[in-house]
């Protein structure tokens, strides 16, 4: 069906649409975590940080990526929250054209500026350059069809087909454990520009899935050549707040992972690599539920429900918070026996690279509602200029601080310090736009985030303490800080009247045993 209207207090959905999410979300971390151990195996600790470097590069090229991807999100929500398909496929038409000009765009950036920053100022081994200039052009290619990939993802999404999106992810993991295969069947001495080709094809392999699922499904996503110029301005506008926050954060995360490969060199790079993949792996675990929310946060704002909005930003940031704590915490307390029994070579500084990412994750999830309450309204200048200019700030200040402090940790700690400040002044912008209460969200957010961190940080700390590190403990630490963090919120986040319908849902399902 493409009936367009759905209830407004659609809770059942979000449960639905996060199961499907989570199941996804779970293979793709298996196989992500286990194609990482074999290509840093296959490529070797040099040539996987250069292929996360120069994929780093890619990724600020492509900074106005994320920008459009709220863009097409957002309004795809709101023409679908008015039920008006007419106006949601003016969008998705709009927005797809702005998508290939701005591929082009891409390509010439990085076929110019791109291949001469790689071929000047990055540190490889010698003998590779030419091997990592392709490496850069075929991560470019990937970048860009991953670019067009997402007008139809915000189709999937802002239509809450979550199980489609789910199947698809599912297959794109699969291709590029495939990619993985190949590359050890057939790859030779140029093996990672062999790997970045291998997964621009997987990229494209799921560009024409999404193309053809979404052009039989949807209406709204059948292009029509559309060059409104007042639907072009209003979107120029929010592209271009959108663009001022995606180049702030792009520029903090990926110019330090540059800066981290001007003063260490690329084997600095792997450990962060790997870091970054555990952050994305804690990430996705909490994500999902975001992702599920996000399209009712859009839509109750569209239909005028600020009320329910509000509601569902503080249960997002409690909720998808702890969820990602009951990841992170086992993690930071067992990191060392999980990297050892997952990579066969662990880079220096590993470790202590994942335990930082890891908090500065957690702390950014607790902004994301907020950001999509400020997506919604559209008033997005303040949160995307102002908070995200704290992200660009982590660039200088860690150029400098390294010159006198030459400890790799620099710019993760100066990461983490522009989390806790892009979050408070996302608090700030909401309460200026919807009114948010503040002594509500201190309440039910803030205050259950430090009680249960707290706590659950000392039961893992006297675990550690008592048990050596090993299964047993990465068992134990699971196990209790899981079932402490549940506990915890269910006397502490949970009304009386919550924890009683909790209650008699569990005896439910028990007598039915």
């Amino acid at each position: 069906m493409n009936d367009t209207t759905q209830p407004a207090h659609d809770t059942g959905r979000i449960a639905r649409n996060t199961l499907y999410l989570y199941i996804r979300m779970f293979l793709v971390m298996l196989v992500t975590l286990y194609t990482s151990r074999v290509v840093l195996d296959i490529l070797g600790v040099e040539d996987y940080g250069v292929y996360n470097v120069v994929g780093g590069i890619v990724a600020f090229l492509g900074f106005f990526t994320s920008s459009l991807s709220n863009v097409t999100q957002r309004y795809l929500n709101i023409g679908l929250g008015n039920n008006d398909l007419g106006e949601a496929s003016r969008y998705f038409s709009q927005s797809l054209l702005l998508y290939l000009m701005l591929s082009a765009l891409l390509l010439v950036a990085g076929e110019t500026l791109g291949v001469w920053f790689v071929r000047n100022k990055l540190v490889v081994p010698a003998g590779r350059e030419l091997a990592v200039v392709w490496t850069f052009r075929f991560s470019l290619l990937a970048s860009i069809i991953a670019l067009l990939q997402i007008p139809y993802v915000s189709v999937i999404v802002a239509r809450e087909r979550m199980s489609i999106y789910a199947y698809i992810g599912i297959v794109e993991v699969v291709l590029k454990l495939g990619s993985v295969f190949l590359l050890l069947l057939w790859g030779d001495q140029n093996r990672v520009a062999q790997y970045a080709a291998l997964i621009a094809g997987s990229y494209l392999v799921v560009l024409l899935i999404y193309w053809a699922y979404c052009r039989a499904q949807f209406p709204e996503s059948r292009f029509r050549f559309c060059w409104d110029p007042a639907l072009i301005r209003k979107m120029a506008l929010f592209v271009g707040y959108n663009l001022f926050g995606c180049f702030f954060y792009a520029a903090g995360s990926q110019g330090n992972n540059v800066v981290l490969n001007l003063f260490f060199g690329p084997s600095v790079n792997a450990a962060r690599a790997v870091a970054m993949q555990i952050s994305a792996a804690v990430t996705r675990f909490s994500g999902s539920f975001v992702t599920a929310v996000k399209p009712q946060i859009i839509k109750s704002y569209a239909a005028g429900d600020v009320a329910y909005m509000q509601d569902l930003i503080r249960k997002t940031s409690l909720y998808s918070y702890l969820l990602i704590l009951m990841i992170g915490f086992p993690i930071l307390f067992n990191i060392g026996f999980i990297l050892d029994i997952w990579l066969k070579k662990v880079p220096e500084y590993t470790a202590l690279f994942s335990c930082l990412v890891v908090v500065d994750a957690m702390i950014g999830l607790l902004a994301e509602p907020l950001w999509i309450a400020a997506n919604a309204t559209g008033r997005i200048k303040r949160n995307q200029v102002y908070g995200r200019g704290f992200m660009l700030l982590t660039l200088p200040v860690s150029y400098f601080v390294l010159y006198v402090w030459t400890d790799p940790i620099v710019p993760f700690v100066a990461a983490i310090v522009a989390q806790l400040l892009y979050w408070g002044y996302s608090i700030y912008d909401i309460r200026l736009q919807l009114r948010l209460d503040l002594r509500r969200y201190f309440r039910e957010v803030v205050v259950p985030v430090a009680t249960i961190s707290s706590s659950m940080v000392v039961l893992g700390a006297v675990e550690c303490l008592l048990i050596g590190p090993g299964l047993v403990r990465l068992v134990v630490t699971t196990a209790s800080i899981g079932a402490g963090t549940i506990a915890i919120a269910f006397f502490t986040t949970l009304s009386a009247a919550q924890r009683q319908l909790v209650t008699d849902r569990v005896r439910s399902l028990c007598c039915r045993r």
